[in-house]
């Protein structure tokens, strides 16, 4: 998919658009990556890693922080040091990742912008929950962040 369009204005399909842009952008950054599972940077974190950081942090935001929805484990597996442990295969992770990203489609579908969080995940009092419009934008932002990640990475396991 690519970028929405340069006409667009409104802030909601603009926020939908670019989520959907990035969301597949780090599958496309994926296809074709040389060993997935295997870290080429310092800190240790791999790609297959990175894919399912970014399945939690779907179900995170908008699954249990906006909805209110039980979700058994909003974080996923982690070491002692807390960095994300992927035990499942790149194509495992692909159908989890792309569950996680169409619920959450349905869930922004059926608020406002201005609708906020639940007060059930992170946001209990006396936090402030923040809106949809704010997630989506949060959201977006760590999806630019982690495809820069994945540029490097890939441009490390090229080389």
């Amino acid at each position: 998919m690519s970028e929405p369009s340069k006409q667009l204005s409104d802030p909601r399909r603009l926020l939908e658009g670019y989520l959907d842009h990035y969301r597949e952008e780090i599958l496309r950054k994926l296809d074709g990556f040389p060993e997935p599972e295997v870290s080429r940077v310092p800190s240790g974190w791999t790609p297959v890693a990175m894919l399912k950081h970014l399945a939690y942090v779907e179900r995170r935001w908008f699954q249990w922080d906006f909805a209110g929805e039980q979700v058994a484990d909003h974080m996923g597996d982690r070491d002692e040091e807390g960095a994300l442990v992927a035990g499942e295969s790149l194509e495992e992770l692909k159908e989890v990742y792309l569950a996680a990203c169409e619920r959450s489609r349905q869930i922004a579908a059926a608020a406002q912008l201005s609708d906020v969080a639940s007060q059930i995940g992170r946001f209990q009092p006396p936090k402030e929950p923040p809106t949809l419009g704010w997630i989506m934008f949060h959201v977006l932002e760590e999806y630019m962040r982690h495809a820069g990640h994945l540029d490097i990475a890939r441009e490390l396991a090229e080389s």
